[in-house]
């Protein structure tokens, strides 16, 4: 049961089927104090894939994707000012298959089948090929048009986005503020809106990262009279470390940390905290790190904070859009991921994300005996 989030009473039986997509999309050569304070020993530079989400609403037959990831043809289709910064940077992108020939091949689904594509935010490595999609609509967050639109070429400067990618398509931009539209409303602090009327699927509005960040909730199976059902929460970009929301009060730091390269000491962990020196006490119940790098750091950091609530509860199966850590833990596409609670990717994925800090911490202490 849901204890610390508050969502609204819906159909018992209304869920969403959702699978999550690994095209091999990649990104290496991140700088860790970009998206942390402090980076973590181990998170100097790190990599990550771009995980992308496919969405069957089964009573009304309808399909969505929340968000495309990497373009195949980055390379020419970017503009040549993000390029430059890229490689001035030392961050590169790589892509194996084009998303549409994976749906197509894989599951049978069309780009005709796609009714929708939800950007959580207008960043190239969310926002993919449209023109593989010609029939869909595009849907985005509040703000997003009048921030980032029309994109380059038409906007020389801009170097975030292209125009193609809205061009000739209807785009969506939802408006949270519209309190006499019955779909608005507010789920675990967030405001919201119920995409498909039924407490199915439900955008949630995170900005931060960027202007109009959306973030998902998708009902992975229904409830009944002992069970509220559960849930997935696709972040996007909402976060880019685990430990800006792990650990905490309800999820505290256990005594032995199980994670990829062994079991550690929390104890051993603590010290790598940002409270460690001030207040220990701190050390198991609060997040590692704090929000770096985001358009607004403030706002990212409250909705963050948010987030942690439905990272605590057992129902909730959080999944931002580069968490590697989850690669050898869930199914991809064409598998389903609403069975995550009962093949226990929650209790298996949590604590992985310390691997590289155990690895760095245990090459120190070899270091210094």
């Amino acid at each position: 049961m849901l204890s610390r989030i508050q969502i609204p009473e819906s159909e018992s039986s209304s869920k969403v089927n959702v699978s999550i997509i690994d095209n091999g999309s990649f990104i290496t050569g991140m700088k860790g104090s970009d998206y942390m304070s402090p980076a973590l020993p181990g998170y100097e530079t790190f990599d990550g894939p771009v995980y992308v989400f496919l969405l069957h609403h089964e009573s009304t037959d309808t399909r969505l994707l929340f968000d495309l990831g990497i373009r195949v043809d980055w390379q020419t289709a970017y503009p040549p000012a993000w390029l430059k910064m890229m490689q001035e940077m030392g961050m590169r992108y790589h892509v194996e298959r084009e998303l549409s020939d994976v749906l197509r091949e894989h599951g049978g689904i069309s780009p005709s089948d796609i009714d929708a594509i939800i950007f959580s935010h207008h960043h190239d490595d969310h926002t993919g090929d449209t023109s593989k999609f010609p029939s869909a609509r595009i849907v985005v967050g509040p703000g997003y048009k009048e921030a980032y639109l029309p994109g380059y070429p038409a906007d020389p400067e801009s170097i975030d986005t292209t125009t193609d990618l809205y061009e000739g398509r209807e785009v969506i931009e939802l408006d949270f503020s519209r309190v006499e539209d019955p779909r608005i409303c507010t789920v675990g602090g967030f405001r919201a809106y119920d995409y498909f009327s039924d407490g199915s699927f439900y955008l949630l509005s995170t900005p931060g990262h960027t202007v109009g960040h959306l973030s998902a909730l998708v009902r992975t199976t229904g409830s009944n009279d002992q069970e509220s059902g559960t849930f997935m929460f696709l972040g996007g970009d909402i976060v880019s470390s685990n430990g800006v929301f792990r650990p905490s009060a309800g999820r505290p730091l256990p005594d032995q940390v199980p994670t990829e390269h062994g079991s550690c000491p929390g104890e051993l962990l603590a010290t790598l905290h940002r409270h460690y020196a001030a207040d220990r006490g701190k050390t198991r119940i609060t997040p590692f790190c704090d929000v770096a790098g985001e358009e607004d750091r403030a706002e990212s950091q409250r909705n963050t904070d948010k987030l942690t609530a439905f990272d605590e509860e057992e129902d909730v199966f959080v999944v931002w859009a580069h968490d590697l850590h989850l690669r050898d833990v869930v199914d991809f596409f064409p598998a389903r991921a609403n069975d995550w609670k009962k093949k226990g990717w929650k209790q298996k994925a949590h604590w992985r994300w310390l691997g590289p800090c155990v690895k760095a911490v245990k090459a120190n202490l070899s270091e210094e005996h």
